[in-house]
This record gives C-alpha cells, sequence and structure tokens, in this order.
C-alpha cells in the first residue's frame, strides 16, 4: 500500500511539472504591446528610428568611413540590457551596408598576422599584414529616465540618445533621440 501511494505521488509530481513546461507562446516582436518595463516595443522601435536616420546619413553626408562601439550607458531607474539595443542597432546598418570595426578584436588578430610569417601557415589562407581598418567614427548611446509618482500612476520619460562622433576631430556629426512616456498604475500606492 505504501509502494502504491509513492508511486502515485510521483506520477501526480511529475505530471504537474511536466505540463507547467509546455506554457509558452511565441509572437511576432513587430506587434508586440507595451509593458511597464523597457521591452520589446522600445528596444524595435529605437532600433529603427536610429538605423534609419544613421544609414541615410551615412550615405548622403559621410559616404565613407567606418564605425565603432564606444559604449551604451544606462542612466535609467531599470535594469535594461543595453548590449540587446546596440546589437540591433549595428545589426540594422550593417544590413544597409554601414561598415564597422571591432578593434577589441586587434589584439587577437596580431598574433594570427604574426603567426602567419612564421612560414607554418599556408600563404594563400594567412591573414594579411595591412589590412586592418581604422574607425573613423565612434557610436555612444545612453539611456536616461525621469519618473513621477502621481495619483496612483508612474509616468516614466525614457530617452535614448545616440550620437555619432568624429574621431579625427572628436565633433559630434549626428545625434538622434528615441522618446517614451509610459504611464502604469502603481499596485498598491498610497498603502
Amino acid at each position: 500500500m505504501k509502494l502504491f501511494v509513492r508511486v502515485n505521488i510521483l506520477i501526480l509530481i511529475s505530471i504537474f511539472f511536466t505540463s507547467g513546461c509546455r506554457s509558452v507562446t511565441y509572437a511576432d516582436p513587430s506587434h508586440v504591446q507595451g509593458t511597464k518595463q523597457w521591452g520589446v516595443k522600445e528596444v524595435r522601435e529605437t532600433s529603427e528610428s536610429m538605423v534609419n536616420s544613421l544609414s541615410n546619413h551615412y550615405f548622403t553626408e559621410i559616404k565613407n568611413g567606418y564605425f565603432e562601439w564606444e559604449r551604451f550607458k544606462n542612466n535609467t531607474s531599470e535594469h535594461i540590457d543595453t548590449d540587446l539595443i546596440s546589437n540591433e542597432i549595428s545589426t540594422g546598418l550593417v544590413k544597409r551596408n554601414v561598415p564597422f570595426v571591432d578593434t577589441r578584436l586587434r589584439e587577437n588578430s596580431s598574433k594570427e598576422v604574426s603567426f602567419g610569417q612564421t612560414g607554418m601557415v599556408n600563404g594563400e589562407t594567412r591573414v594579411a599584414i595591412g589590412k586592418f581598418k581604422s574607425p573613423s567614427h565612434a557610436l555612444k548611446g545612453e539611456l536616461n529616465d525621469l519618473v513621477n509618482y502621481e495619483s496612483g500612476k508612474k509616468i516614466q520619460y525614457i530617452v535614448v540618445t545616440l550620437r555619432l562622433i568624429k574621431l579625427d576631430s572628436t565633433r559630434v556629426e549626428w545625434m538622434e533621440q528615441s522618446k517614451f512616456l509610459k504611464i502604469s498604475t502603481v499596485e498598491g500606492y498610497g498603502l
């Protein structure tokens, strides 16, 4: 009898855990509603507007040169993954043929160039000398917010700013912002 009860309990527990893990739903990110926190809607709208504006500026004003990300700083009251935003923007720009360099890889690339010169690497496949590209412009991003509470509502004004800085002069050559005003009900407000 004890064995029967134990087996039934194990069966019920396994049914509970396996049925709880099946509730995954996927949605189209372009049709997502806004949430109380920074989310898919804000990332998508920010990346779309920044990519459109910056790629237009690149092809009409700059026309050549390479970009590099400096940093994307989060100054908001929320934990926001800034790599997600910068990756979305970079991907959109690269898809539009705006060239980027990643100078963080230079040390590894330099080692590979040196190794290629030892004679141990096939001449057709070794990394050639003198092919590195220097960035002509740096992209810097910033997220800021202002939060107020009024009549049981949280009012959050979020501003995403992206700057393109010409490295030889440190001149800000292009700048764009995406702005969001989020109003949400605060549960338990005033208690």
